[in-house]
């Protein structure tokens, strides 16, 4: 909760729904990439920034306090994609735990790891000093706007960098899931035939 002295507001959300399972392709994923044969899931991270400001009364020397009142920053986990090959009949085994290995290791995993930034960026925003009604910022009238987006833009590329570090996680995250050892596990579940028919 913002106030007088700390107005940053920092939220962190994640789409609670499933996407509809895309089986309509053969090999599904990006061209070139890993684990293609059986299935692929995709998230993103959108983040969002709004900033309440407010003014004092010119004082003696004609410039005025600026300061922010709210400052809300948004991230959110959307955007799910899950594809599984349509060489695997919906609701076999092959089918049930390529499934199964999607969402746990490319849904739930990286919601897990999505809310752990939140910390990361409520420590670097503080670094921001943005002025608040306790401590405005006093300035020219014909300058508000340019030391408003000033403001801005360093918020923006502190969220930008926290992006970055979090996309970069869930890469490494994810190619952590996809290494052989952890495919062989999701294989011994189901037969050599169920694997090799689909059915």
């Amino acid at each position: 909760m913002s106030d007088a002295s700390h107005p940053y507001i920092v939220t962190f959300n994640h789409d609670r729904s499933l996407p509809k399972i895309d089986h309509s392709q053969e090999r599904p994923g990006p061209e070139g990439g890993r684990g293609r044969r059986a299935g692929y899931t995709s998230v993103q991270v959108l983040p969002r920034l709004s900033i309440e400001w407010d003014k004092g009364p010119p004082g003696p020397d004609g410039r005025v306090p600026i300061f922010a009142t709210a400052v809300r920053v948004t991230f959110r986990l959307t955007d799910y994609m899950i594809a599984i090959t349509s060489d695997y009949t919906a609701g076999r085994c092959a089918y049930r735990v390529t499934r199964r290995h999607e969402i746990d290791a490319h849904i739930k995993d990286p919601i897990r790891i999505f809310h752990s930034y939140r910390k990361r960026l409520v420590a670097r925003l503080s670094l921001i000093r943005i002025p608040t009604r306790k401590s405005p910022q006093r300035v020219h009238p014909d300058d508000i706007d340019k030391k408003e987006e000033e403001w801005a833009d360093r918020i923006i590329r502190m969220m930008g960098r926290t992006r970055r570090d979090l996309r970069d996680h869930l890469k490494r995250a994810r190619d952590r899931h996809d290494r052989p050892e952890n495919y062989r596990l999701v294989y011994r579940q189901c037969s050599d035939k169920e694997w090799a028919t689909g059915k």
